[in-house]
């Protein structure tokens, strides 16, 4: 791609005091910015030892293994009506290497790669807003600092769109400047491919036209036909197909239901975070920088710039804040990351007129301190709520470092210190360079904290979701697995398996558990006799059961493997379940209710005795447990320390099943409500 280096003499800006960096050729510093982002980013990934954001990370490389495999969109068998298609296409060849490993880090070297090149359109962009060569250098090298380029290390189609959207941004503002043919076609085949790779930059087309409005107005229509008419096509093929065949896997978007207030505040809380997650001291310059270019634009371009900017920012916060507002209830910052490149153009727009307007600088700065006073971040990072943001991710890191407390009185202090240094440097002669170095060191930190939660995270998944053999089922010679999930199992740890190994081809359901993701998992009934019955048919092959909180066991299939909290039994005849304890969780603890069945033997009959082994550990408190089954209504207490074995005896025509329940309300760290512990039960059978 050519990179103009030039722009006229007439229409340069002030020096914003960066003249060494753009001494240097601006190919090879650009070529460099890219190639260092490439390599750091590579060696991040290699670093992160498993995928670990379902259901997405297995639905995006599902596509891609079977479109390489059998040309078809589909998961499991059951086809996938799914629009977002161009990360799976560009991955696709990795997956007939035959290796899950392999393909996974081929696929991660290709977002590395693309997210780096995002570098490039923000440097043009620079450059098209007649910011000097240095700065925008510097605007190119922190839309590959900061932190989101983590998920480059993910199997996602974010690090696709990233540089995508940025090109379209660009491609944009080109158009809106000086509209031509070749501009329009740019910029709708830009915006057309960031949409196909992720389905919520629909709202880029959408702010151009937006944009066109406010920079033609009346020429609107005949300045920009050639764009017009060419958006015009989807929508009108959208509108004839309908939106629930357009959208497929996202139709559900259309029926959400949500009140202003939910909108405002989520918008309210997306726009604080996302100020910091670009830095924190470019954001009043940036807004200022923003706003006149929409009010007292100097040329076309700016004004085309601000509004594209401001129009895209609507149209993304408007979605974060709608799936916020739907249920989620955290940070939506995958929604809103392409917009952290803008602020540094934008604030050099600001510089660029001479630092105009400073009182209103300061108000907003000091306003940013009391919010940043005001709003600890540690709500943010609690539980899941940091999920889709890695510079939460960073601030859990420190908070981990140094406390919950410590850790958000930190950040709110670093923030209070940019926050005066917006002010401080305002109208300095090298107050622009300042501002972009601690800009960049802010991104680096965060980058480097949310590097290291990752990694970390990913290495505990690793340890504890998955044995040393990645491909254990797939090496167990077993073919088309059915993986039963049970109650009260995540489903990321179902997820692991079937991104690894191929072999298994079937997600069936047990009642009351939760689905792996929205693509062909069948409920499954137990008949009297113990098969598992799936469309009136009883299960007879291989079986991959999940004993996260659970303990199942299988008669006519023997065990062939296990894998962390799973289970691979190899039939021989057709698999009944013969004893099922639901809420005994690996670590031994009983959830707060739950139960035990046994199926009857062959003669029909459930006859023997079930014995369960109780125990509390020594500093716990004292907890009753009622239990209660056909014939029997009993109640005991476990005190701290001691250990108790409860027989029961079995004598029943068919399954039989015992209820346990406690009314102590004990939780775990991580939630989990539990009684007491308990050994596996041990089943000995009347003959």
């Amino acid at each position: 791609m050519a990179v103009d280096v030039a722009a006229p003499a007439a229409e340069r800006s002030p020096s914003l005091a960066l003249g060494r960096l753009a001494a240097v050729p601006a190919r090879l510093t650009l070529g460099s910015i890219v190639g260092i982002s490439f390599a750091v980013r590579l060696l991040a990934g290699l670093a992160h030892a498993t995928p670990l954001y379902f259901p997405d990370e297995y639905i995006y490389a599902s596509l891609a293994r079977n479109l390489a495999t059998s040309g078809r969109l589909a998961i499991r068998g059951t086809p996938a009506h799914f629009p977002a298609l161009l990360e799976p296409l560009l991955a696709a060849p990795f997956w007939l290497t035959g290796s899950p490993e392999l393909a996974y880090r081929l696929t991660q070297g290709l977002n590395a790669l693309a997210m780096s090149l995002a570098a490039v359109p923000v440097y043009l962009l620079a450059r098209r807003l007649r910011l000097d060569q240095g700065f925008a250098l510097a605007c190119a090298a922190l839309a590959v600092a900061v932190p989101d380029l983590l998920y480059a290390s993910f199997v996602l189609a974010d690090p696709i769109a990233y540089p995508l959207v940025l090109g379209a941004l660009y491609a944009g503002v080109c158009a809106l400047e000086a509209p031509s043919r070749r501009s329009h076609v740019a910029f709708v085949a830009l915006a057309g491919l960031a949409t196909f790779a992720r389905v919520q930059y629909v709202v880029v087309p959408a702010a151009f036209v937006l944009a066109a409005l406010v920079v033609e107005r009346r020429r609107f229509l005949r300045a920009h036909a050639l764009a017009l008419g060419l958006l015009a096509v989807p929508v009108v093929a959208a509108a004839a197909l309908g939106p629930s065949r357009v959208l497929g896997y996202y139709s559900g978007i259309a029926h959400l239901k949500v009140g202003a207030g939910s909108i405002a505040h989520w918008t309210a809380v997306d726009a604080m975070m996302l100020a910091y997650s670009a830095g924190w001291i470019l954001v009043p310059g940036a807004l200022a920088g923003l706003a006149l270019a929409l009010v007292r634009p100097r040329f076309r371009a700016e004004c085309a710039f601000g509004a594209l900017a401001v129009s895209l920012a609507l149209g993304l916060f408007a979605e974060a804040a709608l799936y916020a507002s739907s249920g989620s209830t955290r940070y939506q910052e995958r929604y809103l990351f392409t917009l952290l490149p803008l602020a540094a153009p934008a604030f050099g727009l600001y510089v660029s007129r001479r630092w105009p307007r400073r009182l209103v600088l300061a108000l907003v700065a000091i306003s940013m301190l009391a919010l940043s006073a005001r709003v600890p971040l540690s709500g943010f990072t609690a539980a899941d709520n940091k999920q889709d943001s890695p510079f939460l991710f960073a601030v859990f890191r420190l908070e981990s470092l140094l406390g919950t407390a410590d850790g958000a009185l930190a950040v709110a202090a670093i923030a209070a210190c940019l926050s005066l240094c917006a002010v401080a440097v305002a109208g300095r002669r090298r107050g622009a360079a300042a501002a972009i170095a601690l800009s960049l060191v802010c991104a680096g930190a965060a980058s480097a904290g949310a590097f290291s939660f990752d990694t970390r995270n990913a290495a505990n998944v690793r340890a504890s979701h998955l044995p040393a053999d990645l491909r254990w089922i797939d090496h167990s010679g077993l073919a088309n697995v059915t993986l039963v999930q049970t109650p009260g199992a995540p489903r990321g740890r179902a997820l692991e398996q079937l991104f690894w190994n191929r072999s298994v081809a079937r997600v069936v359901l047990l009642r009351g558990a939760f689905p792996t993701d929205a693509f062909g998992a069948d409920p499954v009934t137990v008949a009297p006799d113990g098969r598992l019955i799936v469309r009136g048919q009883a299960l007879r092959g291989p079986l991959l059961v999940e004993n996260y909180g659970v303990r199942a066991q299988l008669t006519g299939a023997v065990r062939a493997g296990r894998g962390s909290s799973l289970e691979l039994w190899r039939p021989h005849g057709t698999p009944r379940l013969s004893l099922l304890v639901s809420g005994l969780y690996a670590d031994r603890w009983l959830a707060r209710t739950g139960s035990v069945t046994v199926w009857p033997d062959r003669s029909g009959w459930t006859r023997g005795t079930l014995t369960l082994r109780l125990s509390l550990p020594a500093g716990t408190e004292r907890t009753p447990l009622h239990f209660r089954a056909g014939g029997v209504d009993r109640g005991i207490t476990i005190r701290p320390g001691e250990r108790r074995a409860i027989v029961f005896r079995l004598a029943k025509r068919g399954p039989w099943r015992l209820v346990y329940r406690t009314p102590v309300r004990g939780f775990l760290s991580d939630g989990r409500a539990i009684s007491v512990q308990s050994a596996a039960p041990v089943l000995r059978r009347a003959t």
